[in-house]
This record gives structure tokens, sequence and C-alpha cells, in this order.
């Protein structure tokens, strides 16, 4: 479960509709994440994600609100949101796809691929829908200028989008990437993007007034006032490449990113023991933020014999700027537990805002070792500087300095010819995040965060069509959540244990299993400073978590795939002192795709159905606080490659 507050996401999602390799857009149209995925940790193609794992969750915590996001595998900040008019794929760097990368992160890295001009030309238009309302039309293309030297793909999206909890948004987005090879072993990519939305609506938060669940509610269903709404607005750019020149390879990359949000609020439904609810709101004044970032890195390889040495110079930073806070909240009085409240709007009395400025550089070097027949082994040492300032209004500028020296290690070696054991050691200096909406600081930066990991396993083949990962982990992270004041920041020390599994199959030529699980045992252990009683687990951390997708071919008639899952997530506490247990869910779904052609042209259409038994689940987001799963949901989407 990803807490509130711990992403950094300041738009609705950072990235939508991506994949694991960037795909030429010539094969949008046969995208299906189910084939695509190496393993069960996960993958996402163009309108579908599969996985364990995501940006906002691995092993129990966030990369991305860690701020671990690389584009071609250097290092970005992102402020806002990127798209799928520019962004082709997402990759999760951690266990067996962290071999050999150099400066992993203990959360694991978000390794983000650009979509690229392949040489065809190819425009790919894609409409869909769901039985929630929603509707959007998107277009992208890959035009040749120059071959296979110079290109150009890029593209627009339009949206009127409508959510499991009754909100919507409406918006656009636009963006392009050129890409330029010169000649063999050089590369460069330029790239801009641009999203905006309006009418945005935030789902209402559900706050028990003392130690127990809130009854459940009715799906789907706006509480919230209808002034509640907000705009928002991301820009980004950048330029990166890379040019080889025999033993020696220079990357690097420059990035601009910015994002910028209108008056926001966020609905408070208190929940009393009898199911009435006293509502209040929450409202902000506008705010935003921007960050420059890069990386500079040189490897030079050496040859010596079956052994292949590389060492790697590098020196990244960021600096970043933002403002937050200057809310005020409003009493709307009493409703019952799934009225929608119309009052007028009130006046907000917003005070100053605080100024939250962010600088860091971090130098590292790394040395990896590839010995034919024996393995591969890495190791590395970062030396980072982060430097804070805070400016609230009436009080002296706050600054805090902290330096680092990081060391990691990696190693993979074959045991058999279908069986490889990996393992791996690393301390990080990460983000922590900001404050959820609901809280008293909230939007408040956090300052960042020590680290530390280590994981081990096995990844086996044991025939050509089937993989299995198996490999067991333990992270140590400070502990954040709300405490008794409603303030959101460090309670501890958080552990989290646990066994990781993946399966990749074909078992029959027409049909592909993809199922994994993660076992953990997420652990508190609270400050001695702390006065409230902190109970031994995180709130909102399960215990088990499992994925099950298999896709089938039909043999008679091959333009037809038939999908499903079975998505399940244990229980987890709600409260810090786990007084209260949210119960998990299991969740079904169902799909089919038919691919066809019309005038000569490929095409395809999809329809799906997620969660058929429309189970309903409270899912903690923070300390006492919580919002609800997705209901019963009917999608379609058609696509073509012209």
């Amino acid at each position: 479960m990803v807490r509130a507050g711990k992403m950094r996401f300041k738009a609705a999602l950072l990235v939508a509709a991506i994949a694991t390799s960037a795909p030429a857009l010539a094969e949008k149209a046969k995208s299906n994440a189910v084939e695509s995925a190496e393993d069960a940790f996960g993958t996402s193609v163009p309108h579908e994600t599969i996985g364990i794992y995501d940006a906002g969750n691995v092993r129990g915590f966030s990369p991305g609100s860690a701020g671990n996001f690389r584009i071609e595998g250097l290092y970005i900040d992102i402020e806002g949101g990127l798209s799928s008019r520019i962004l082709g794929g997402e990759t999760i760097r951690v266990g067996t796809a962290a071999q050999g990368y150099a400066f992993p992160a203990p959360t694991g890295i978000v390794d983000l691929s650009l979509r690229k001009a392949d040489g065809e030309l190819a425009v790919t238009p894609f409409i869909s829908g769901d039985s929630f309302g929603s509707r959007s039309f998107e277009v992208d293309a890959s035009i040749p200028l120059d071959g296979k030297r110079l290109g150009l793909s890029g593209g627009f999206g339009v949206y009127d989008s409508s959510y499991a909890n009754g909100t919507g948004s409406q918006g656009f987005n636009l963006g392009s990437v050129l890409r330029w090879r010169p000649q063999s072993g050089a590369e460069l990519l330029a790239f801009a993007n641009h999203q905006q939305f309006w009418n945005q609506t935030n789902g209402a938060i559900f706050i028990p007034t003392g130690n127990f669940l809130p009854p459940p509610v009715e799906f789907g269903r706006f509480l919230g006032p209808s002034f509640a709404r907000s705009s928002s607005r991301s820009d980004a750019f950048g330029v990166l490449g890379h040019v080889s020149m025999g033993d020696w390879t220079l990357r690097g990359g420059l990035f601009h990113s910015q994002f910028g949000q209108g008056t926001s609020f966020t609905s408070l439904v208190f929940v009393n023991a009898n199911a009435s609810t006293d509502r209040q709101i929450i409202a902000r004044p506008a705010n935003g933020s921007g960050a420059w970032s890069g990386e500079l890195r040189l490897s030079r390889r050496l040859r010596d014999g079956p052994r292949q040495h590389l060492l790697t110079l590098d020196v990244r930073g960021r600096s970043v700027d933002g403002d937050y806070g200057g809310s005020d909240r409003v009493d709307l009085g009493p409703a019952g537990l799934n009225d929608r409240i119309e009052p007028g709007p009130p006046g907000f009395n917003f005070t100053a805002k605080t100024g939250d400025q962010t600088r860091q550089i971090t130098g590292g070097i790394a040395y990896g070792l590839n010995w034919k027949g024996l393995g591969e082994f890495t190791m590395g040492l970062i030396r980072t500087r982060y430097e804070k300032r805070v400016s609230a209004p009436g009080l002296p500028l706050a600054r805090g300095v902290s330096s680092a020296t990081l060391p990691y290690f990696t190693v993979a070696a074959p045991v058999t010819a279908r069986l490889i054991a990996y393992g791996s050691y690393m301390r990080g200096l990460e983000d922590a995040g900001s404050a959820p909406g609901f809280a008293a600081n909230a939007n408040q930066v956090l300052p960042a965060i020590r680290t530390r990991q280590y994981d081990f396993g096995i990844r086996w083949s044991p025939v050509k069509t089937t993989t299995v990962i198996l490999g067991y982990f333990a992270i140590t992270k400070p502990y954040i959540d709300l405490d008794k004041t409603n303030r959101y920041g460090v309670l501890g020390d958080e552990t989290h244990k646990g066994i990781e599994a993946s399966l990749t199959t074909n078992p029959f030529k027409n049909l592909r299993i993809v199922a994994g699980g993660v076992w953990q045992q997420p652990r508190v252990i609270a400050s001695p400073t702390i006065a409230q009683p902190v109970g031994a687990k995180p709130v909102g951390q399960i215990d088990l978590r499992t994925r099950f997708n298999v896709n089938w071919t039909l043999p008679f008639a091959p333009s037809v795939t038939l999908d499903a899952y079975v998505n399940h997530d244990s229980s987890a506490v709600g409260t810090v002192d786990n007084s209260v247990i949210a119960p998990g869910s299991t969740r079904v779904g169902v799909g089919a795709r038919y691919r066809f052609k019309l005038g000569g042209k490929p095409f395809t259409a999809r329809v799906a159905m997620g969660n058929i038994a429309n189970v309903f689940e409270f899912i903690p987001i923070g300390a006492g606080v919580y919002g609800y799963n997705t209901k019963r949901n009917v999608s379609f989407y058609l696509t073509a490659d012209l």
C-alpha cells in the first residue's frame, strides 16, 4: 500500500500508460503487458499495467517519492508529471534488474525510457472509454526526417476523466522527442512535454473519530461541494545523449521540470460511531515548484581476456524551489455518511506561504567486473551533499546541511547454465516526500533520510520458456506518518524483511502466465521521544501481495486473445497504535482483445472488466485516514497503426 503524502507527484499521476521497454510507435496496437513482461515485478505498456511493484511501491516503499527517477539511465528530478506522449517505458530496477546497474538506490530505481522515432512513418490514433464515464482521444506519430539518422516522435491527447470515487477532471497533454544519431555509437535526444488539467475534484478522505473502521460507503459518490475544483499544469524539457569512442563512453543530460497548481481543496469526512459525519474542507492557495537536474557520466572499459573491467566516474545534481502552506480549514456542518453537501463557497483566509529550497550535488565512482563464466560484480562509492532552506512566515530562515558517503556492491554468479545467484548491499540518502493534504503541515517537503538495504536470491530458467525468481530482502528507513497532533513526520525506524517471487512461463504455445508475490514483515521501532503509543506494524503496510495474470490466444481464432487476473492484498493496520485493522481483498478481472485489418491497416479493439465481484475495501492512506478501492469497471479502447 502507498500512503498518501509519500508520493511526490503533484499532478494526478507521474507516468500514465507507459511501457517497460520503448516499443516502436508502429507496435502500439500490439501492446500487451502480459506478453511483454520479463518478470512479475512490474510491467507497463501503453494503457496496461501488471505486476506486484510500480513507481509508487517497491517492497513497501516508494522509489517515486524517494526521487529515484532516471530517464534513459540518467538522473532526473521530476516536478509534476510526464506523459506517454514522450515516455515509452518504465523499468523498476530492483533485485535481479539492478545487477550491474551503476549507482542503484535502496528503494529501487524507476528507469524511464523515451519514445523514439525508428526511421519509419507511423501514425497511431487511440480512443477509449469506461463505465465511470471517462473518454479520451490520443494521436501519436513517428516521423523520419533523415532516414534513421534524424526523426521526430510526438503527439497529443485530450481527456474527460471520471474516477471510481466520483471525482473527475478534464485536460490535455502534448509532447515530442527529437532523436539524432549522427554516427554509430552516438545519439542525441531532446524532449518537451506539457500537460494541463482543470475541473479537478478530489475524493473525500474518511477519518473515524474513534478506533474503528467506517462502515462501507456508497461506491463512486462524490461527497464534496462542487466549488472544490482545482487546476494544474506541468511542463518539462531536456536534452540528453551519449557518445562512444572506442573503450570510452560519455553520457549526460540536463533537465527542467515545473509544476503549478491553482487553489486546491481536500474534503474531510469525520465519521462518528453512529455513522453520522461532520464535514470540513481544507483550502490551499496556489502553489508550485520547479527543478533543474542533470547528470554527467564518463566510463572506460578495459578488456583482459575473459574479463571486462568497467570504471565509471559520475556527477549529478539538482536545484529545486517550491512553496507550500497558507491553508485554511472551514467546518461545513453535519451530514449523513453518503450525503453530498452543497454549501456556498466560504470565505477562506489564506496566510503567507512557506518557501522551500533544495540543493544537492552528488559524485560517485564505480567499478564493474564481468568475468565470462564466473559472473558479474560491481561496487561503488557515492558522496552526496544535501542542503535545504526553509523560509516560513514570521520565522528566521532555517537551513540544514547533511553530507553522506554511501557504499554499494552487487554480485551475480552462474551456479549452473540455467541458475544464477545474486546479492547486493547499498546505502542511500533519499527524499522523504511531502506531507499529505490532510496533515497539519500539509505539503511540507520533509528533509532527506538515510536508508539501507541488502538482498539476495536466485534466477532459474528450467526451460527456455520459463523463468523463476526467488529473493530475500531487508530494508531499513525512518518511519514517517501522522502523530497525535496530526503532523506528518518521523516517528521511529521502519524495517521491511521479506521474500519476493516471480514466475513467467509459456506452458503452451498460445498460453502466457505471469505470477508473483511478496511476503514481508514490516516492523516499527518507535523513537524514544514519541509520547504516543506506536504499534509493531507500520500503517498501511501489508504482509502479502500476490498478482496472477494469464493470456490465452485462441488457437482456432488467433486474432482473439483472452486474459484474466487475480490480485490479492492482505490486511493492513490503520492506526499508529495498531488498534484498527483494515481487511484486505481479492479482486478478479477479465478481458479480451481482437486484432483485425481495415483497409490493410492493423487495428486492435479491447474490452476489459475489473473487480468483477465489486469488492469494497477501505485502504489506510495515513494514520486513522482512509480512502477506498476501485469498484467494478468496464473499459474499452480502439487503436490502429496507420
